[in-house]
C-alpha cells in the first residue's frame, strides 16, 4: 500500500484523497461510526434484566451494555483481567442513570430543566460538577469563537431536526432564534456554584457535550476501583479508552484499536486509532439531513449563523477528555479548515480528522485532512 501524500509541518498536518471507496481495508459493522478491527471481536449480548446487558465473554473481551441518553452505551474488559469487572459495572451504569436524570432537557425536575426555567429571573444554584462543566462549556464557546454553543439547540428544533422532519424557517424565525443564542449570556457566580441568564429565552442543552461528560465520569469511577484497562463508548460516537487491549495476555504497547469508518458508507473503514488513556469523538451529518429544491442541508447547525454547514462530511477529534473531543468535534464541524488548523496548533495535545466530499456522490472520492497525529497514533487506509 503506497502512502498517503502529506504536507505535515512538524506532524502537525496531514491530507490524502480517497479517489473511489473500492480495493480499501476489509469493511466495519454496519453504521458504526467507530469500532475496534475485526482482530478484536465483540461478543454477544445477553438480557440479564431491562437496565443491564451483560456481555458473554468471547475469547479476547467481556462486554457491558445499556442504553442511555439516546444512544447505547458499551464497557468492554479484557477477559478474565478483572474478577470485579461486573460488580463494578452495575455502579457505573447507576452513575449513568443519575448524569442522564441530572442532564436531559427531556424530564421538567432535571437540574438543566430547572435552570432552563428559571435562570432568567436569578442566579440558580447546580451541583458542584455540573457546575464545572458548564464553565467549560462556556470556556470552549470562547476558543472556538462561538462554533461549540450549549445554548443552540432551539436552532435545531427551529429546523426540525429534534423531531426528524427538517424544513427550512424564515430568515426572520433565524434571526429572532439567534436573538436568544450564546454561551455568553451565561453568568457564572464561582462563589456559590450558581448560574443565571442575562437575558430571557436563553435554553442549555448539552446534548453535544454531555455523553462526553457522562463517559468522563464513568471512566473516572472505573479507575477509582482500580480498573486501568477498558474501553467505553457511547454510541458508538464517543469513545474513551484507558490502558491497553490484551493480546495473548500481554499488553499491547499500542492502548485500544478502534476503527473509523466511511461518513457515508458506514461498512467501510477508512482508519484505525490507537487510544490509550485518550478519548475520541466524532460529528457528522452524512447520514442526517433532508433535501430541498435539490439542495442538501445536514442536522449539524452553526450557531454563529443559524444554518447548516456543509464544510465536511464528518469530523473526529482525539484529546485526554471525552467531553472535550465531543465538543470539538461539533466545533469543527462548523468551522473553516484554517481555524481547525490554528486550534490544533495552538493545542497540541489535541489530534482530528476532516473528512470532506459529496453525500450524494456515492463512492467518488472523500479528501481527508489530519492534524497532529503520527505513524504511531493511527493507521489511514488510503491507497
Amino acid at each position: 500500500m503506497s502512502e498517503p501524500a502529506s504536507t505535515r509541518r512538524e506532524f502537525l498536518k496531514g491530507r490524502a484523497a480517497i479517489r473511489a471507496v473500492e480495493g480499501l481495508s476489509e469493511p466495519a459493522s454496519e453504521s458504526a461510526a467507530m469500532l475496534p478491527p475485526p482482530a478484536i471481536p465483540a461478543c454477544d449480548l445477553k438480557n440479564t434484566d431491562q437496565r443491564l446487558n451483560a456481555g458473554r465473554q468471547s475469547a479476547y473481551l467481556e462486554q457491558y451494555s445499556k442504553p442511555a441518553m439516546a444512544c447505547q452505551f458499551e464497557l468492554l474488559f479484557n477477559m478474565h483481567q478483572y474478577p470485579s469487572a461486573g460488580n463494578v459495572t452495575g455502579d457505573v451504569f447507576q452513575l449513568l442513570d443519575q448524569l442522564e436524570e441530572q442532564l436531559t432537557v427531556y424530564r421538567a425536575d432535571s437540574e438543566i430543566s430547572q435552570l432552563n426555567l428559571h435562570a432568567h429571573q436569578d442566579y440558580v444554584r447546580v451541583e458542584q460538577r455540573l457546575y464545572g462543566l458548564l464553565k467549560r462549556a462556556q470556556e470552549i464557546w470562547q476558543l472556538t469563537n462561538g462554533a461549540f454553543d450549549i445554548t443552540a439547540g432551539q436552532l435545531s428544533a427551529l429546523w426540525g431536526f429534534e423531531q426528524r422532519s427538517g424544513s427550512i424557517p424564515t430568515p426572520t424565525a433565524i434571526h429572532e432564534t439567534l436573538e436568544s443564542v450564546g454561551s455568553g449570556n451565561l453568568v457564572f457566580d464561582d462563589s456559590n456554584h450558581s448560574v443565571r441568564f442575562s437575558t430571557e429565552g436563553v435554553k442549555i442543552n448539552l446534548g453535544g457535550i454531555g455523553k462526553g461528560y457522562a463517559i468522563d465520569r464513568m471512566a473516572s469511577m472505573l479507575r477509582m476501583h482500580g480498573i486501568a484497562d477498558f474501553a467505553i463508548h457511547g454510541g458508538q460516537s464517543s469513545v474513551l479508552c484507558g490502558g491497553e487491549y490484551l493480546t495473548n495476555d500481554q499488553h499491547s504497547g499500542h492502548g485500544w484499536p478502534i476503527g473509523l469508518s466511511h461518513p457515508v458508507l458506514p461498512e467501510v473503514r477508512l482508519a484505525h486509532f490507537n487510544l490509550k488513556d485518550r478519548a475520541l469523538g466524532t460529528s457528522g451529518s452524512g447520514r442526517q439531513g433532508f433535501f430541498h429544491e435539490g439542495k442538501r442541508y445536514g442536522h449539524v447547525i452553526d450557531p454563529r449563523t443559524g444554518w447548516p454547514t456543509d464544510h465536511f462530511l464528518s469530523t473526529t477529534v482525539i484529546s485526554p477528555s471525552a467531553a472535550r473531543s465531543d465538543a470539538l468535534a461539533t466545533a469543527f464541524f462548523v468551522m473553516e479548515e484554517s481555524s481547525i488548523e490554528q486550534y490544533c496548533q495552538a493545542n497540541p495535545e489535541v489530534s482530528a480528522v476532516l473528512i470532506s466530499g459529496d453525500p450524494q456522490a456515492g463512492k467518488s472520492a472523500v479528501d481527508l485532512v489530519w492534524f497532529n497525529l503520527t505513524d504511531d497514533d493511527w493507521q489511514c487506509h488510503v491507497r
